[in-house]
């Protein structure tokens, strides 16, 4: 039986109810949820019409054919490279009362990187909702992987860790889990890491790449995350679960994390996670200092986790 893919098209009034539902619940970072939500739509999109582009001739060609079905606005092309795509709107559903196009900004995102299989981050630099004739969209790739990535090394990998589980690393080292996350990523797997530390120093010490999130309330640096913003960091890591074929994603910021919501919380991402990294095939490491949390929080850790020991035994 041929495999059927259903999708609907919302209408404009619905797409406004719920930025209007996201604000009175999120506020200002209702504007970020609906662009991850957008981004997830164009994913899906694409993935359900089974569709894709080897070159940006053939994006030219097929994006408007494919977005005119969607009812959000009619596109022209400005420009197609490998390094800019710039899109425009002559009109929006979206670009009322001084809100911008942030569900536009998402889909088009989505539906690119899908079409091209390369991450695409898209930037509103113009908006009907500011006053100008039309909305423009500029659309970039993504920086992925790490340098050791590029180059996987010959010899055999130190760590063999079955795909498809997630690792708690109990350890009071405070950089336990990078040895097994770099030699993991070095011998070609895709890597992220969410990190406590200044990732420039990081990498600095352990020849780290992108994608990477640092765990910080500093506004000014464009990967840094707010730690209580559980949603936003788990949007990105399920993103780069989908996109990178088992990738390993390290997480060492567990204590801060707690310390800045509540391990409740903390244990609903880290269930959600480990139910994507189950369903991709890929791994988790998770360094833990013991000490950091009580003896009852540890234990519903280890239930859903794997442990590893840094010595190599599980």
């Amino acid at each position: 039986m041929p495999t059927y893919n259903p999708f609907f098209v919302m209408p404009g009034s619905a797409l406004l109810d719920l930025r209007e539902e996201l604000e009175l619940i999120e506020d200002k970072e209702a504007a970020q949820t609906l662009a991850r939500y957008g981004y997830r739509a164009g994913v899906g999109l694409i993935k359900a019409l089974g569709v894709e582009t080897r070159s940006t001739d053939e994006l030219r060609d097929m994006l408007p054919q494919i977005w005119s079905e969607t009812g959000l606005s009619r596109m022209r092309m400005e420009s197609v490279s490998e390094d800019e795509i710039i899109i425009a709107f002559e009109e929006s559903i979206e670009a009322t009362k001084g809100r911008k196009c942030d569900f536009t900004r998402g889909y088009l995102s989505g539906v690119v990187s899908t079409l091209l299989r390369r991450r695409f981050s898209s930037t509103e630099s113009e908006c009907i909702a500011q006053g100008k004739e039309r909305c423009v969209h500029i659309l970039l790739p993504v920086e992925e992987g790490t340098r050791a990535a590029e180059k996987p090394v010959r010899t055999p990998s130190k760590f063999e860790l079955e795909r498809g589980y997630s690792y708690l690393i109990e350890s009071e080292d405070p950089y336990a889990g990078f040895d097994v996350f770099v030699d993991l990523v070095s011998h070609g797997a895709k890597g992220m890491s969410i990190v406590r530390e200044y990732p420039e120093k990081l990498k600095k010490r352990f020849d780290l790449g992108p994608p990477y999130i640092w765990l910080s309330y500093e506004r000014d640096i464009k990967y840094a995350r707010e730690p209580t913003n559980v949603p936003l960091i788990y949007s990105e890591v399920k993103s780069f679960l989908d996109e990178a074929e088992g990738g390993v994603v390290l997480i060492s910021g567990l204590e801060y994390l707690v310390s800045q919501n509540t391990f409740i919380k903390v244990l609903k991402f880290l269930q959600l996670l480990n139910e994507n990294v189950a369903v991709k095939d890929a791994v988790l490491l998770l360094p833990l200092s013991p000490q950091a949390l009580n003896t009852h929080e540890v234990k519903m850790l280890e239930r859903e986790m794997r442990i590893f020991r840094s010595d190599g035994e599980k």
